[in-house]
């Protein structure tokens, strides 16, 4: 098997989970840093942007592992839920950095990469979702 470039990856729903994966990752390491978050300070908002981050992983990963099936509807609903509460919890995540940036006195260029990996997963459960809609529209006539 040949290694795909990442520009060339399908931008599937497997995509947006390790994305989302990643920006946990990537939240948990930044927000360790004493340097960036000096410790008297850190919990107030770093322990909300952990939880955010690894909320969003979790919920398209529970999404992603909800088989749709003809004769439940109920799994279709469940699963269009969790993408909901993911995409509201990248608008938190989003909300919450600002916050950060303000308290902390970020760069501007951390934020703009730590955002972008934000919208980069939000907007990914976002076509998803519309992709899920077209997709189980005609099976349960919604």
């Amino acid at each position: 098997r040949m290694a795909v470039v990442a520009s060339q990856q399908r931008k599937g729903k497997l995509k947006v989970i390790v994305d989302a994966l990643g920006l946990a990752e990537y939240t948990i390491t930044i927000c360790s840093n004493k340097k960036t978050f000096p410790e008297k300070y850190q919990h107030i908002i770093t322990d909300d942007l952990i939880s955010l981050s690894k909320q969003i992983y979790l919920k398209a990963r529970r999404a992603n592992n909800i088989r749709v099936t003809k004769d439940n509807k109920n799994s279709y609903d469940k699963r269009k839920d969790l993408q909901e509460e993911a995409i509201l919890d990248c608008d938190n995540f989003l909300g919450e950095i600002q916050l950060a940036q303000k308290v902390f006195h970020l760069k501007k260029k951390r934020i703009l990469y730590w955002g972008g990996k934000v919208i980069e997963v939000r907007d990914g459960i976002k076509s998803w979702k519309e992709s899920d809609s077209k997709r189980y529209k005609k099976l349960f006539n919604s």
